[in-house]
Parts: structure tokens; sequence; C-alpha cells
């Protein structure tokens, strides 16, 4: 299975380097050469395999300190791989593909684009003159994150991947794969986000929690500083720490992340005054990184440039027997607005509330409101509808970061969007005292089961958050007008900030 050359090894069926692997080791097929620093993975089931002379490039005793950093082959992760370099640490990249593309078509858009990924993690390695090792957690990413998301979307509620990804895969299973075969306990990535790593002796509390802390004394009762403390960003417009709101403190012990105090684009054209710092952007320029002007990746990374909607509906069973219709019905008159077979017109039987339904031949815009069952889509007459708003819900599942939830109730901020603006809140256990229930002080748009609630304090300190479990009556349901300060509505997050 393997052509020996030298002191690596070629797999015959990926053409892959790797440093001497042994002959009966099976792996996953991929396509794509690799230079003789990169050291090939290979799984076995869901364990994964390194060859011994592979695993001694990093087991070897060292003065300093050994860590790992999550090399994508963007450029947030290739300067946070720079900066890493900078003080005075033994860096090692970890390259993940934890989705099989090849699998889906051998010529698609998406496959070349990880196998672009790939090269140019390769690059900024020699670059910055690292090593790097290309893995997959496939079988973890199927079980943890893609298959209960499938399964939830079949139900109509609306998970979200990227929290999944960061608590079972980069928090979990790689952080782990690194401890158990490099035995390097610090892992890095090129998140947006601030931590304060209180299980680290040598680590000084950042100004900005101290700050905090002195403004906030009654936060000492719940916050353990002795453990990780979650913060945002530094750059409010690309903070990236309610990905991270699923994390557990003992996941976050030993995390690095060297972007947090960075802006993304320019300093110049930055949105924020305070942020007078070097930009990522800046950096990657400054130092001749290949990835200085890549752009940046959007959407869920498995379902690349594919259109949402057919992608899922490959991997939805078809219910038993004769399909049913389903039926569009105007939440104002009850009106039957449309009707349509959900595998024919899978963008409206996969729409979340507050999306769009695009129904063919429609004369205005109509928005999904509700599903209360498999064959019927509740659906609005304008984005500005007061049945898509609420001012409260419910989470039964709440993921502290420290493990142990504040007293409640508890004032704090939250949000249910990446980069949504936080809304102030209360939030208060629920009657069985085993989840909580947010009342907001504006109603938010859009609020849907599965959705992830992130809990924050001060706009600084984010506590952790959960799925919400069920939405409190929207304002139409309760025949209320919509507060005036939120027109125009349907302004949730801030998409329209400039991206450099």
């Amino acid at each position: 299975k393997f052509l020996h050359c030298h002191n690596y090894s070629v797999c015959v069926v990926c053409s892959l380097p790797s440093y001497r692997v042994p002959l009966a080791q099976s792996h996953s097929a991929s396509r794509f050469s690799s230079p003789p620093n990169a050291l090939h993975t290979h799984h076995t089931g869901t364990s994964v395999e390194v060859s011994n002379d592979a695993m001694s490039l990093f087991s070897a005793p060292s003065a300093r300190r050994q860590v790992a950093v999550a090399l994508s082959g963007g450029v947030d992760s290739s300067v946070a791989a720079h900066l890493l370099t900078k003080m005075n640490l033994d860096v090692l990249g970890i390259h993940m593909s934890n989705w099989d593309y090849h699998g889906d078509d051998d010529d698609s858009k998406d496959a070349k684009c990880w196998e672009q990924d790939w090269k140019d993690a390769q690059a900024v390695a020699k670059h910055l003159d690292i090593p790097i090792c290309h893995t997959s957690f496939e079988a973890d990413y199927w079980n943890s994150v893609f298959e209960p998301y499938i399964a939830n979307l079949s139900q109509s509620i609306t998970p979200n991947p990227d929290v999944d990804c960061n608590r079972y895969i980069k928090f979990g299973v790689l952080k782990e794969y690194v401890r158990k075969r490099f035995s390097i306990d610090t892992l890095a990535t090129g998140h947006y986000a601030r931590l304060y790593d209180g299980s680290d002796d040598s680590i000084q509390v950042p100004l900005c929690l101290e700050e905090f802390l002195d403004s906030n004394p009654a936060s000492a009762d719940f916050l353990d500083m002795q453990q990780p403390i979650l913060m945002t960003a530094r750059d409010m417009h690309k903070d990236q720490s309610y990905f991270l709101c699923g994390v557990s403190a003992t996941a976050l012990c030993g995390v690095m992340f060297p972007l947090g105090e960075l802006s993304k684009g320019s300093t110049k054209d930055s949105l924020q005054a305070d942020i007078q710092t070097e930009s990522v952007r800046d950096i990657a320029q400054s130092v001749g990184l290949p990835t200085a002007s890549k752009r940046e990746s959007m959407g869920i990374c498995f379902i690349g440039k594919r259109r949402h909607a057919q992608f899922v509906n490959e991997y939805i069973e078809p219910t038993s027997g004769e399909e049913m219709k389903a039926t569009c019905i105007n939440v104002d008159d009850g009106s039957v607005i449309s009707s349509f077979y959900p595998s024919e017109t899978p963008s409206l039987a996969y729409a979340t509330i507050g999306q769009g339904a695009k129904i063919s031949g429609a004369a205005q815009k109509w928005f999904v409101v509700d599903k209360p069952d498999a064959t019927t889509v509740l659906v609005c007459p304008g984005t500005h509808h007061p049945a898509l708003y609420s001012d409260s819900f419910t989470v039964d599942e709440v993921n502290w970061i420290q493990g142990i939830p504040p007293k409640l109730p508890l004032k704090a901020q939250c949000r249910i969007r990446h980069l949504q603006p936080l809304n102030e809140c209360e939030v208060r256990a629920t009657k069985d005292g085993r989840g909580i229930e947010v009342i907001l002080e504006k109603p938010f748009r859009g609020i849907a089961t599965g959705q992830v609630c992130g809990i924050y304090l001060e706009g600084l300190v984010c506590l952790g958050g959960g799925a919400i479990t069920t939405r409190g009556a929207t304002y139409h349901a309760l025949n209320k007008e919509l507060p005036a300060s939120l027109h125009p509505a349907g302004n949730n997050d801030l998409s329209a900030a400039k991206r450099k």
C-alpha cells in the first residue's frame, strides 16, 4: 500500500507522503499532494493513527511551551499561527477535513476548495517553518454534528452546527487528539474571542476583565477566577464568542485565541474607533503570508457553495407512504396562500421562522411564522409583521461555561444569532427549575426552536448558552404593537458592516 522513498512513504491510493506509516495500517482515501514536512494521519473507524516518526517531531523534550494551532488555510488561522511563532513557542499546525467532499462529487467546487485550503495551510506552514499535520474526524463530525443537524431540521427545529462543531470537534476530539498523540496540552485557533484561562497561574487578568470586575463586584459571587472565562472579541464586528458558548470551561483550559484583540480589516477602515492595533490583514500582508489576500469563507462548512435546501433534502428520508401536500396559511385570516410537495419545494419545506417563504407566483413577499405540523406552514405578509416577534423564550438545557449557574433571576444580555446586537434581558429559572426563561427588553424577530441563545454580562463576559426550547407568544397573538424603536424591523445583525 505504500511506496517507500528515503525518510517517508507515499500512499499509492492518495499520493500523500507519510513518515514511515506501518504497512498494515488502514486509511481513508484523499486526493492531494503534500510536502515531506506534512504528517498524514490515517483512520481506522473513528480512531486516528500517526506513525512513531511523525509523533517524534513533537514528543521530544523541549524547553519551550508546545502549542498546536488549528490551521484551516484561511488568513485568520494563518495570522494566529504567525503570532504564536513570535511568542517563543514550539508550534505545530493541524489541518482538519471533517467532510468527505469527494464522496459527494469528485469534480465538485467544494472538493476543489477543500484541496486548495489544504495546499494553502501547507504553504503557510512552510512560510512559518513549522510542521503541519493533516487529520480528519469524519465519523465524529457525522455523529455529533451532521446527523443531529439533519434530524433537527426534519422536525422543523433550527440547529446551529457551528456551535456543535466547536463543542464536540475543535475543543473536543481535536483537543484530545493533540494531547494524546503529541503530548500537547495547548490548542490555539483563529477565533475572534478573548479568554482568560484562570487555570494557568502564569496568565495575568486582562485589563478589560479587571475593569468589568471593578464595575460589577456582584459577579465575583458566580465567576470562578480559577477557571477559564470566555469574553467577546475587541472587534465587535468579528466577535465569534457566540459560536463558543456551548464549550465548557474544562474544554477551554489550555486554549489560546491570539486574534482576540485584533480587527480583521485595515485599521484605517475599522468601524470601531477604539481599535488602533495592526489588523489581521495588515499583519498577514506585512509578513508575506500566502493567505494574506484570501477571501474569507462564509456559511456552513459541509454545505459549501451548494443550495442549502437541496443539499439537506438529499439526506432526509421521505416519510413512508404517499407524500402529503403541505399548505401555506396566512396567519392573519387563515386563508390558504399556496400548496406544495415538500420534496419538490425543499427551500420552503426547510425554511426557518423569519425566513422568506418562496411562494411561486405570489404578488407580495411572505415570511415563515411557524410550522405547527409537518404539512402546515404559517406565513405572514412582510418582514415587519408582529407575528415574527416575541419577547420571551425558554432554554431547557443551558451550558453554563463554568459549570455552575449564576443566582437567578439575573439581569444580563443575550443574542440568538451571530453578530446580533446584544439585547438586555432578565434570565429566570423555569418553574421546574431545570432550565431558564429569558424575558427580553425588546422583542427579537424570528425566534425559532433550536436556535442557540448566548448569554452575556456587560457585553463582555459570555456565561454560556443553549438551544431554545419554546418561543413565547408573538406580538400578533397578543395583539400588541411593535415598539417604535424597532422600525425599520428586521435589522437583527451586523451583516451590513464592512468586511475586510
